[in-house]
Parts: structure tokens; sequence; C-alpha cells
């Protein structure tokens, strides 16, 4: 009987972790709450007043699990470094659907009062900060908004929403768009870690691919695969060009635009902080 009730109050401490969002350490938490939501109105653009209605450049209505935070944050602190705090508890699958910075976000009150309907966020439109980003790995939505009242106190909301895979599916194309500019910021996209076998790719994997090559006709790429052993470098780059060729030939097989595509084996060269092997689309510039 014991057993079973550690058993649950572990289960219970892992779910309620699991929802968890931490603020800048000695931050007041005036408001976290978890319930269903119907029609949530989520910014993807700035504000503009229109006749004097709120009228965002882009917003979506969705429907899940919402959990909300809304803190007030120690003296000392700015909008910039707690919103960060929050940003870097993100994972490296979240794809940045839509950020702004002071005045190119609109009017500090329409977001205090009309889109999340506290006015204590209400501060200086040149003191604010939106983004939202969804995570495509677990259909999880996440947003932040921190501002800066004129007596120069921090407060910062964030909301997470789970959604149904119907309801993920209406983010598809600012996934892909977010993805995309996130690409061509870095130069480069991990496609997949890899394991034992040779590299691959999912039908899924290969129209992503199919769709840079496709918004981005003129432009070069190269697809690399990475591969770390104790084997001899070279051996591993022949091996690496191989499967690079073969996913090369995979693509083709399901028509894709070849034309600016090309094939390279790494082997354990290029190393990046935190990779192991994987496949990588890289953008070849021109110097």
């Amino acid at each position: 009987m014991l057993a079973k009730i550690v058993t649950i109050f572990l289960l219970f401490t892992v779910s309620i972790s699991t929802l968890a969002l931490d603020s800048l350490p000695n931050s007041y938490e005036k408001l976290s709450s978890t319930r269903e939501v119907n029609d949530h109105w989520v910014i993807l653009g700035a504000i503009e007043r229109i006749t004097g209605a709120v009228q965002p450049e882009a917003d979506v209505r969705l429907s899940g699990k919402l959990t909300n935070w809304l803190w007030k944050i120690p003296g000392g602190h700015d909008v910039q470094n707690s919103f960060g705090f929050v940003k870097d508890q993100m994972s490296d699958s979240v794809v940045t659907l839509f950020e702004c910075e002071g005045r190119n976000c609109g009017l500090s009150n329409d977001f205090a009062n009309q889109v999340f309907s506290e006015s204590i966020l209400n501060g200086r439109n040149s003191e604010q900060k939106y983004w939202v980003g969804f995570d495509p790995n677990k259909n999880t939505l996440w947003l932040a908004y921190g501002s800066e009242r004129s007596n120069q106190r921090v407060y910062l909301y964030a909301e997470k929403l789970v959604l149904t895979v119907q309801q993920a599916s209406q983010l598809s194309d600012l996934v892909n768009s977010g993805e995309m500019k996130a690409f061509l910021d870095k130069g480069y996209q991990i496609i997949k870690p890899l394991g034992e076998l040779p590299a691959r790719l999912s039908s899924l994997e290969i129209d992503k691919l199919k769709r840079v090559l496709k918004d981005y006709p003129t432009q070069k790429f190269a697809l690399v695969v990475h591969r770390y052993s104790d084997i001899e470098n070279q051996r591993l780059v022949n091996q690496t060009q191989k499967e690079a060729q073969s996913i090369l030939e995979q693509i083709a097989e399901q028509g894709g635009f070849m034309q600016h595509l090309y094939a390279h084996g790494a082997g354990a060269m290029f190393p990046r902080d935190g990779q192991g092997g994987r496949i990588e689309l890289v953008e070849l510039k021109l110097r």
C-alpha cells in the first residue's frame, strides 16, 4: 500500500514538473493556473488600431489545455534578461512563429487589456517584448510577453497551450515558415540525428526538403552526413559520402528538385556543440 502511495506521489510530482516554467529567482508569482480553453486568441503579428478596434497583422484561434503564469520581476532586472531566462527553458525543437520588441509590437495597453486581460502588464511601448513559439514534437504552443511600467517595475506573462493534432495542424504553414527563417539565419538545419543503420529519411522529412528546394529554386544546398567513430576518418568520409548520395537518390525518386542539391560526407569533421551523428541541410553561400 505504501509503495502504491509513493508511486502515485511520484507520478503527480512528475506531472506537475512537466507543467512548470520558472521565472528569475526571487520573482513574485502573481498568477498560475491550468484550464481547458476554446477559441483562445493568439497574436502572431504586430497590433494595430483600425477605426478604434484592435487589429493584429496575423492571429489564430486555438483550443487546448492552457497553463499561464504572471510574475513581478525583482528590482535590477529588465525585460530583456527576465524574458531571456524564460526562453532559455524552451526545447531546441521549439520553432519561433513570431516575435517583436518595443514599438514594433504595437501598444502595450492593447496587449495588457485586450489580449491578456491583465492590466498590470500595461507598460511603456518602448519597453515591451513578445514571442510565440511552437514545439511540433509535443504539439505545444509557448508564448511570453514582458513589459516595464513607468515606475520601472517589470512584469512577465507566459502561456503554455497543449494542442490536439488537429489543432496543431492549423500552425503547419507558420512552422514551416519559422523553420525556414531560422535555417536561413543560421545557414544550416539539422534534419535528423543518425543511428547505426545507413542514413535514410522518412517520407515526411523528404517532403520538407522538397518544399525548401521548391521555394528556393536558385539557391544551392548541400545535404551533409556526419558520423563520429574510432575508425580512420577517411573511411568515415567515404562511408558518409555514400550515405549522402543515397539520400539524394531517395529525394530524386520522390520528385525533388535536384539541380542545386549536392551530397557531402563530412565524416567526423565539422562538429557542433552538443551534436553527434546527424544529417544536415547546409546553405551554400557565395563568398
